[in-house]
């Protein structure tokens, strides 16, 4: 009986981190609508997104299934609740992935208009807080669970950095205002990622020690 939950929970870990991945991938293509003017990045996100739902849905039945079949306590099942977790963040964050995707492609039909050089600073951070995300996960890694929840308010910093900007840039230049609005939703919606990451790594304190930590790693 433990060798099978085992083998199930293997399997369960690695459909969760096939569905992070996808919105991983996501995330980084339609930034490359945002930053090459590329829109078929951005189109490809926007069509992916379905295969990400359906794998949501795929994995909420799988962990209903383990929970029925296994009535699991202590450690395994922290780890499967944790999981159900994380799907959803994984969710959100291909949500995020979509929503870039279109303003990426609403931006690329305008005239060009240089993204502000924290707005890179922001996507980069971005694909950090992923990567190290998928470590985190894969490996229950408290460490960096909770430096990632740590640096959570660096990046909610450099979001606030950008909205300043774009709002004297809309103060100071009327026409590109619109343009300046869809950066601004663009770096929320990265901010946003890694608030979904950092909530997986919240997940990962649960998974390990059994403590509610959705609002603080400590």
């Amino acid at each position: 009986m433990e060798r099978i939950i085992e083998a199930d929970l293997e399997k369960l870990k690695t459909d969760v981190l096939t569905a992070f991945h996808m919105a991983q991938a996501g995330v980084e293509k339609s930034l490359r609508t945002v930053f090459e003017r590329d829109p078929e990045p951005a189109r490809a996100v926007i069509a992916s997104d379905a295969a990400i739902d359906a794998l949501e849905c795929t994995l909420d039945a799988e962990i209903l299934r383990l929970l029925a079949l296994y009535q699991p306590v202590a450690r395994d099942l922290r780890y499967i609740l944790g999981c159900m977790r994380t799907v959803g963040d994984i969710e959100r964050i291909g949500d995020q992935a979509v929503g870039v995707a279109h303003r990426g492609l609403w931006l690329v039909a305008r005239d060009p208009l240089a993204p502000p050089a924290r707005l890179e600073e922001l996507a980069e951070a971005t694909r950090d807080f992923l990567s190290r995300t998928a470590v985190c996960f894969a490996e229950l890694d408290m460490t960096l669970a909770r430096r990632l929840c740590e640096e959570s308010e660096d990046i909610l910093e450099l979001n606030v950095a950008i909205l300043k900007e774009m709002t004297e840039f809309m103060r100071d230049e009327a026409r590109p205002v619109e343009r300046a609005v869809q950066i601004s939703f663009i770096a929320h919606a990265l901010k946003r990622v890694c608030d979904q990451c950092t909530n997986i790594a919240e997940s990962v304190v649960f998974i390990s020690e059994g403590a509610c930590s959705r609002h603080r790693c400590d």
